[in-house]
């Protein structure tokens, strides 16, 4: 899954050594964030509601707050669009599935 604000994707960290990504939610989507662009996506995470904290996670329609442990139900999807860089994203799969089986894909 790549970083939603810059589009890079995450890469295996050396064995032994956590990875300086971080995860959050936003807009109830739960999303990666690569080091580079976490200070300035402080901003677009959701917060806890009880220790306003942004080290949330998703995890089968709740979600889940890293350092209270406060759990709520995650608030029903209404269609959002997702943000292009997925929608990019899921061009780049299309074209390659249509590679791999030999169909043409639409741009």
């Amino acid at each position: 899954m790549p970083c939603y604000r810059c589009g890079t994707r995450q890469v295996d960290p050396e064995p032994g050594k956590p990875s300086p990504w971080n995860q959050g939610v936003v807009r109830e989507h739960q999303v990666l964030i690569c080091p580079g662009c976490y200070p300035a996506a402080l901003t677009d995470l959701t917060r806890c509601a009880r220790c306003d904290s942004a080290r949330l996670v998703k995890r089968l329609d709740q979600v889940e707050c890293l350092d209270c442990r406060l759990v709520r139900e995650a608030l029903p999807d209404d269609d959002r669009v997702p943000p292009a860089r997925d929608r990019v994203l899921a061009a780049e799969v299309a074209k390659a599935l249509g590679r791999l089986l030999g169909k043409t894909v639409p741009d």
